[in-house]
């Protein structure tokens, strides 16, 4: 009966993995049938290499919570350690090239229709704009295209991780897959999301030397062809950056100067968790900015707020996924070394994004980013000698 029941809790970890890219409220629906599935039939755990890190980091939370003016406001981010969760069922259920596969094509497949809705919103919002001229309107600014999510940066950013984690996929997929691909490209140059084209780059050019040039000229030939058409609006959000008077760019210096300042008095535990708006402008006496809830970078953010001994931590967890990854890279067979590839290449786009966006507190861009860096390690335990852990 277990055994029966195996294939199922794959398919809800992978189905919840899928669906950050369209609702949280799924994503946590399935996610949680897929846990309480898990421990009703007691099936093992397997510890992914990054366990104690993670472990540090929850500790590290908790005394942080403990120690600060008001917990009673920072429960928020205690509460989200059960999205831990889907590490360890990736780790425990995707185990096998069947089933990875399986899983990428459900990711991509559900990426694509998302993203031909939000390429389809672009059209209409730069239709709009080009109609009012209002800065409420503007595609590239603060009416952005968000796919069917509730902001602009989740979507790039879960976005940016399929994307990241398909090129090296195609190698297994097929050519048939590679317009699918593409579309993603296209939906991430027209989300508008500098930090987002950066990682995106540095992401892809990160695992490039190990991809054929096939792949290479299939994700960036469309790349090319859809900046190529619009660049007008590619030209005008690069502009921006430019532009002092502009809030999203002086904010991010004041965020870098309160963030540091928050450290400097409270370096051991941060001012803590959920707090940086209540001490904000204890730091801040520059131009009123309109949002100041975290401080727009995951290094900054997690120190400020929980402490260095939690940034230590925090730190020590991506050490871990870097050489965990490669190391499992170097060691799979020719048939299992793009998932490996394809982690790190997501990983690398999350990093580079969370230099300039707290995308580690998005429950979404960070269920997504567990499964796809703990898919490697589950192929790496090699269970699949046993039959009965095959896809059903």
């Amino acid at each position: 009966m277990r055994r029966d029941i195996e294939p199922a809790i794959f398919w809800l970890t992978a189905a919840s993995a899928a669906a950050s890219l369209v609702s949280i409220a799924v994503m946590e629906i399935l996610l949680s049938a897929a846990f309480l599935l898990w421990v009703y039939k007691r099936f093992p755990i397997k510890w992914p290499p990054y366990t104690a890190p993670l472990i540090a980091f929850t500790v590290t939370t908790v005394i942080s919570l403990l120690v600060s003016p008001d917990p009673s406001v920072g429960f928020h981010p205690i509460q989200k350690f059960v999205l831990f969760a889907m590490g360890f069922l990736a780790v425990a259920f995707v185990t096998t090239e069947a089933r990875a596969i399986g899983a990428f094509k459900l990711l991509v497949g559900v990426a694509t229709v998302s993203s031909s809705i939000a390429i389809v919103q672009f059209i209409f919002k730069a239709l709009k704009y080009q109609s009012t001229g209002l800065a409420a309107d503007d595609p590239t600014l603060v009416n952005r295209i968000t796919g069917t999510l509730d902001h602009w940066m989740t979507f790039s950013g879960v976005h940016l991780l399929v994307w990241c984690a398909a090129i090296p996929a195609l190698t297994v997929l097929g050519k048939r897959w590679m317009p699918t691909v593409s579309v993603i490209g296209a939906a991430l140059v027209l989300s508008n999301t500098r930090s987002v084209w950066l990682a995106a780059a540095v992401g892809f050019a990160f695992v490039a030397f190990a991809l054929p040039r096939p792949v290479l000229a299939a994700v960036l030939v469309p790349m090319f062809i859809v900046s190529l058409a619009a660049s007008p609006f590619i030209y005008r959000r690069i502009s921006m950056t430019f532009d002092k008077s502009l809030e999203t760019n002086y904010s991010r210096g004041a965020y870098r100067s309160v963030g540091l300042k928050m450290i400097w008095d409270h370096p051991l535990f941060g001012v803590g968790p959920e707090r940086i708006d209540d001490e904000f402008l204890k730091y801040y006496s520059g131009p009123p900015l309109g949002f100041y809830g975290h401080l727009h970078n995951n290094f900054l953010q997690i120190a400020a707020e929980r402490g260095l001994f939690c940034l230590a931590a925090f730190l020590w967890f991506f050490v871990e996924l870097y050489r965990s990854l490669v190391r499992t890279f170097r060691n799979a067979d020719d048939d299992t070394r793009w998932v490996a590839l394809g982690a790190l290449a997501a990983l690398t786009g999350f990093v580079v994004s969370g230099l300039n966006e707290y995308n580690f507190g998005d429950s979404e861009v960070l269920v997504l980013l567990l499964f796809i860096v703990s898919v490697p390690f589950g192929l790496a335990s090699h269970v699949q000698e046993d039959p009965h852990s095959q896809p059903g």
